[in-house]
């Protein structure tokens, strides 16, 4: 008896110890994994995060997310976090749409109204089919659409999130020029329709001479609309709102654009739209629009034939007919080219009641985060011995930023003239961030009151540089005074696939989001810096200036 309860805790104890095995293993395992996890998911939350529109089933407000920038393997970390219990997942709802094929295109339309359309490659071989498809925009504006969807069903009362009401009446323009001239015609639009009271309706940011692409992206892609009509009291809307046609036609298509356009009826000015040639036709082709140049308004004789600069003249002759009971021209303004609309206060007004308030949004705000946290060390506390902390707000340290715009400029130069004559050298310009130092540091001692070290120095600033300057000896300049370039390039490789060295560090921007990103992401980094020296020639440089002033209190110059 005594042997069989000896052979029964022998088969226990075997039992046990095996368990106890198990267990280990399995925890050693599950710990293994959970590790990996944790670190993945910090690796996901370093990115910034950017939306992209690719999948017409996903809802507009659950888009598809990907990251502008790899992070650089130093700055990953090191350690594997505690782990912490995960929140319960976010159960979103099922995205409600309704999709309609035709032999053109496939529709999807949202329970939230938006709609999407892809067209297929029979669309460029019916241009009638093609037409009718698309529809007018001017019955668009007529039947407002695109608010049908609010749930009262009444149109007034649709509204963006935050803006102003849109109104049943519109004023529209044609862009023309590089982006920063788009964007100060935009302002003296803005100006027009608020005066005339009408919902303005903004053309996408269009190729030019410096981007030549067949279509140009959205101003809400870059500047926060909402805030900006909010703010400024103007409603709007985007022409993509109103009209889709395709992103990216076969390449025959573009040379029969005008078969598949309808009129689009606009009182000519500054020269723009009285001859096809001096129009800029990126937009019109983007939205298969043919300009129609139409009468400035009944009993008005335009003695200048499309050619006036003045605004008050503009804004009459749009204000003229407003009492005919003609419905047509009740609900459509349109003025071909506001750009050279001048006079009075009329450019003080388009800063003070427009371009202040249009502000970019936070996506473009925080891609410039994750370039100044590449190319800059992060903020110090102040060395002047006071207590002042920094901001939470911000983490990057002080620096100067320049805007030193050269390539077309250098052309502009006249015939015999030397360039020292026309173009600001770099050599003035390093005169320029000595005098910033020299400033910097009579301001230290002054608020020192004599709590600082004997041995104390203050570093210089880092200096970077958005440029489109090309010549090797101007760049080497740039590099010897150890100034840090604005490069949205590749890394470069030779035959064999080894990375090429660079001057500067390359950030990609060009190849991941497209050729309308760098420039604009330049723009925002250009109101960031603590003091900015610009270009007194450049239409970049001004809006920075103003926009770094007014926003962020920052020490700008043009020269």
């Amino acid at each position: 008896m005594a042997k069989s309860h000896l052979s029964l805790a022998r088969v226990i104890l075997v039992i046990c110890i095996a368990f106890a095995m198990m267990a280990l293993v399995h925890l050693h395992y599950a710990k293994f994994y959970r590790q990996a996890d944790e670190s993945t998911a910090t690796t996901v939350d370093k990115h910034h995060l950017f939306n992209t529109h690719n999948d017409p089933t996903q809802p507009p407000d659950q888009e598809l997310v990907l990251s502008p920038y790899e992070p650089t393997p130093t700055a990953m970390p090191t350690l594997v976090p505690a782990p912490v219990p995960s929140p319960e997942p976010t159960v979103l709802p099922e995205p409600k749409f309704t999709m309609t094929d035709t032999a053109l295109t496939t529709s999807v339309r949202y329970s939230n109204g938006t709609i999407t359309k892809t067209f297929k490659p029979a669309f460029y071989k019916d241009v009638n089919g093609a037409r009718n498809e698309m529809g007018s925009f001017l019955e668009t504006l007529k039947n407002r659409a695109w608010w049908t969807h609010n749930a009262q069903g009444n149109g007034l009362a649709a509204q963006t999130a935050k803006g102003t009401p849109v109104t049943d009446r519109f004023f529209a323009y044609l862009p023309m020029g590089g982006g920063n001239n788009q964007f100060t015609a935009l302002q003296k639009a803005a100006l027009l329709a608020k005066d005339l009271k009408r919902t303005l309706l903004i053309p996408p940011i269009s190729p030019n001479s410096h981007i030549k692409v067949w279509s140009g992206p959205r101003y809400s892609e870059f500047y926060n609309l909402e805030s900006f009509s909010a703010d400024s009291g103007i409603p709007v809307l985007e022409w993509h709102d109103i009209k889709q046609t395709p992103d990216n036609p076969t390449s025959d298509f573009t040379h029969q654009w005008l078969a598949f356009s309808e009129e689009f009826p606009c009182v000519p000015n500054g020269s723009i739209g009285v001859k096809n040639k001096n129009l800029y036709d990126h937009f019109r082709r983007q939205f298969l629009m043919n300009f129609k140049a139409i009468a400035p308004g009944p009993g008005i004789v335009d003695t200048t034939q499309g050619r006036s600069g003045n605004y008050t003249f503009a804004r009459d002759v749009l204000l003229r007919d407003t009492e005919t009971a003609d419905d047509a021209s009740q609900m459509w303004k349109c003025l071909s080219c506001p750009y050279f609309l001048g006079g009075g206060n009329v450019n003080e007004r388009s800063w003070d009641e427009i371009g202040l308030h249009m502000r970019f949004n936070d996506r473009i705000e925080a891609m410039a985060d994750d370039i100044l946290d590449m190319l800059l060390p992060p903020a110090k506390k102040p060395l002047d011995g006071s207590n002042q902390q920094l901001s939470t707000a911000r983490r990057h340290a002080e620096f100067i930023i320049i805007h030193l715009r050269r390539g077309d400029i250098v052309t502009k130069c006249k015939p015999g003239q030397d360039e020292k004559e026309c173009l600001v050298q770099i050599e003035e310009i390093a005169e320029k961030v000595d005098a910033i130092e020299r400033e910097r540091r009579i301001q230290v001692l002054k608020s020192s009151n004599n709590n600082t070290s004997d041995d104390m120095v203050l570093e210089r600033l880092p200096v970077l540089v958005a440029t489109n300057e090309k010549r090797p000896g101007e760049l080497e300049k740039l590099v010897k005074l150890g100034w840090i370039m604005l490069d949205h390039g590749d890394q470069e490789v030779d035959a064999k696939g080894n990375e090429v060295p660079s001057r500067s560090k390359k950030l990609g921007t060009m190849k991941a989001l497209g050729p309308f990103y760098p420039p604009m992401l330049d723009a925002v980094l250009l109101t960031r810096g603590d003091y900015l020296i610009g270009m007194s020639n450049s239409r970049m440089s001004q809006l920075a200036a103003q926009r770094g002033a007014a926003w962020y209190k920052h020490k700008t110059m043009l020269m």
